[in-house]
């Protein structure tokens, strides 16, 4: 069933949330209208009604409702007029899309087919590179569908099946699918890479600390924001001045002088000055430029420091975008460089028999 949204005076539904919830459930999504004045809601329901099985109504309700009071006895959620189902509600958020909608669009469709779906949250790869990967599993009369949701630097990919597919065909498309997307993949279930990085850190018993300058708190801000923070983030030092390098993080004056402050040098100092000061496994630092301007280096240098008391690894890397991207880039950037840092060590972990490093 194709499914479209009527939004009035107050948008809340989310392109991609909806989307997806849609996909899992074996539909599809239709227009999205936005309307300010009541005036303009027939104009939207008639654009919609041609192409659209079911409708949503939310926001400012009361005006569609008034447009059917001969129809309507009462403000009923869900009703049928000339053959469209429609779905009234205030907002149509991400939780009254699974709770309430997706149920209510599967017990009224004829085909009541239901549906597998596994997850792949997928990082350094874009919507056009993954659908190349998968290219063998995307052709017409496939076995199995595949949806494909960018969001910021990721991808989330939708792998759904008939739940009346034999358990041995669906294990053959599955040890097919897993291999190729796995090194990509830092979540088989909805959660963010900030989630998955501090459920890492609590189940290895590890101590985070972090020194940034071209993402100014914002790491420790993706960490702080989650519960459960203080079992794994020791400390955070935003270190911006020269001064604040040296005195805070024990960064040599002269290498600054030579290497410059926005450097590889720089870096790595800062995540070796966190280890030294004690009481952490894992420090990762941050310095560069996030814009508008450059002092030193250019717009968009971004350098990420990771490591223990073994190693230090340094990584540079450039974005394009303005001060806000930038920054947003480097977050995500650092948090996906933790994730396979702390994978690499799990996997070692798990080798020499779970003991500590």
């Amino acid at each position: 069933m194709k499914v479209g949204f009527l939004s009035i005076s107050n948008r809340t539904v989310d392109q991609r949330e909806a989307k997806m919830a849609l996909f899992d459930s074996g539909h599809a999504l239709g227009p999205m209208i936005s309307v300010s004045e009541k005036d303009e809601i027939e104009w939207a329901l008639a654009q919609l009604r041609p192409v659209c099985d079911v409708i949503v109504i939310e926001g400012v309700t009361d005006e569609f409702y008034k447009l059917y009071s001969d129809r309507l006895s009462a403000h009923t959620e869900s009703f049928d007029i000339d053959g469209k189902l429609f779905c009234v509600t205030p907002a149509a958020t991400s939780a009254f899309l699974l709770d309430k909608f997706v149920p209510l669009l599967n017990s009224t469709h004829k085909n009541k087919k239901q549906f597998q779906v596994v997850v792949f949250k997928t990082f350094n790869k874009s919507e056009a590179e993954l659908k190349t990967l998968l290219k063998d599993f995307t052709k017409q009369r496939s076995k199995v569908q595949i949806g494909f949701f960018p969001a910021f630097m990721e991808c989330e990919v939708h792998v759904r099946v008939s739940t009346s597919m034999p358990k041995a065909d669906f294990n053959e498309i599955m040890n097919k699918i897993m291999p190729i997307l796995y090194k990509y993949t830092y979540a088989l279930e909805r959660v963010t890479i900030a989630e998955r990085v501090a459920q890492m850190l609590i189940d290895l018993g590890l101590k985070l600390k972090i020194a940034e300058s071209f993402t100014g708190g914002a790491l420790a801000q993706a960490f702080t924001s989650l519960p459960g923070a203080s079992k794994y983030l020791v400390e955070d030092i935003v270190s911006y001045s020269i001064s604040s390098k040296i005195n805070r993080l024990g960064l040599s004056a002269q290498s600054i002088a030579e290497k410059g402050v926005v450097s590889k040098d720089t870096a790595y100092q800062m995540a070796v000055g966190l280890i030294n000061s004690g009481n952490c496994d894992i420090a990762i630092s941050t310095t560069g430029n996030a814009g508008p301007s450059a002092v030193s280096g250019a717009v968009g240098e971004c350098i990420l420091a990771i490591g223990d008391r073994q190693e230090v690894h340094v990584m540079r890397y450039m974005f394009d975008g303005d001060l806000e991207d930038n920054i947003k880039r480097g977050v995500k950037t650092a948090l996906f460089i933790l994730y396979n840092y702390l994978e690499m060590l799990e996997a070692s972990r798990q080798k020499k028999g779970g003991q500590p490093e």
